[in-house]
């Protein structure tokens, strides 16, 4: 039950007990289908932390993660590491908070306290998918169906009739609205062809869902360089985890974000998927193009990318399917500059033309 203090809210709140007193705690939910990468939670959670600091003296966080695997929610646990200044632990949905797991000792009290005031959730009367689409659209600020579709994990028919049904109710628009520009000196260009925006009231629906309020800068979880929205390159980055998910019917594929920031290396993947393939959690990491680039230039890059992407995976223990999506003569620069690959990686060659298909995945491989 969504709990508010001041003009924040928390998914629900919780005395738990311990040697016949109660710690003050609230709960932060986190669900990883949202279409949010776990990188980006600690502004918001410091906004929170912030306000609770303030009006309520001795309280602590709970943060409870729905994840169908391990990574996303060992992702959320170390950007969180330097920590907050109250007591905070990091659990599964399913699991109950032990006042000894937390960060420090939560404060008791002699009474359990009263529950906050509960508040309408601002999210959950919309449907499952609907949600899907506006969450998809609150992060990549506007895109086609098939990108739309393939972000939500949902078919573009079902997709099609979610969005015509938010339109209907004003939460989307379909329009050509403005290129979003680099340099805010240029003259005003608009978008080639129409695309769905959220409304401001979408936006707030989706932002609700993902437990920020006011004044939380929310935009590193943003999709990256929006000026490249409607470019060929884009369309292709957002539409890989529907190109994961026909290549590969029996893997799980569940979910992934396009132009994501990742902490701890300079380079990103023009997108990123999250799911098991052969009984192993893995990430799907997904580079398009570099045809406009030198062969010198392409070995170069190719190897900063693949020893990020194996250092970004080793740490959490996933593994790690780097697909590369080119000319043929790309693939072949990018194969010279292949080596000592590790076991629990594989990299991938595939045509930009032909969707939907990818070599089967042997480990330790170079794929073609």
């Amino acid at each position: 039950m969504t709990v508010r203090i001041c003009d924040v809210t928390f998914a629900d709140w919780v005395g738990i007990e311990h040697e016949g007193k109660y710690t003050d705690t609230f709960i932060f939910h986190v669900d990883a289908l949202n279409g949010l990468p776990p990188f980006g939670y600690r502004p918001l959670l410091q906004r929170l932390v912030a306000v609770l600091n303030q009006k309520r003296a001795g309280a602590s966080l709970c943060i409870r993660v729905d994840s169908p695997g391990e990574w996303y929610l060992a992702e959320i646990k170390r950007s969180l590491l330097r920590g907050f200044g109250i007591p905070y632990i990091v659990t599964q949905a399913n699991e109950q908070p032990d006042y000894y797991s937390f960060s420090f000792r939560p404060r008791l009290f002699s009474l359990s306290l009263h529950r906050p005031p509960a508040i309408d959730d601002g999210f959950s009367h919309v449907s499952m998918d609907a949600l899907k689409c506006l969450q998809v659209l609150g992060r990549i600020r506007k895109g086609d169906e098939d990108e739309i579709a393939s972000l939500a994990g949902l078919s573009k028919k079902v997709t099609l009739d979610v969005l015509y049904g938010l339109k209907k109710n004003r939460l989307v628009e379909y329009k050509i609205g403005k290129k979003i520009q680099k340099e805010k000196s240029k003259p005003v260009e608009m978008d080639p062809f129409p695309l769905w925006h959220p409304t401001r009231k979408g936006l707030s629906i989706a932002l609700r869902s993902w437990g920020a309020s006011k004044q939380v800068d929310f935009s590193r979880v943003k999709e990256l360089n929006p000026d490249k929205i409607c470019t060929p390159h884009r369309n292709t980055s957002r539409r890989w985890l529907a190109w994961l998910r026909s290549a590969y019917p029996r893997a799980e594929i569940w979910t992934g974000w396009s132009e994501s920031h990742l902490p701890g290396i300079s380079v990103y993947p023009d997108a990123l998927a999250w799911g098991r393939i052969q009984g192993s959690a893995t990430l799907f990491w997904h580079e398009v193009g570099d045809g406009h680039k030198s062969r010198h230039e392409i070995e170069e890059i190719t190897k900063k990318r693949l020893n990020s992407a194996w250092k970004f995976c080793r740490r959490t223990g996933v593994r790690l399917v780097y697909t590369q999506i080119s000319t043929k003569w790309v693939h072949e620069t990018v194969c010279w500059s292949i080596e000592n690959l590790p076991p629990e990686a594989s990299v991938l060659m595939a045509n930009r033309r032909r969707f939907g298909e990818l070599p089967t995945v042997e480990w330790g491989k170079v794929n073609t």
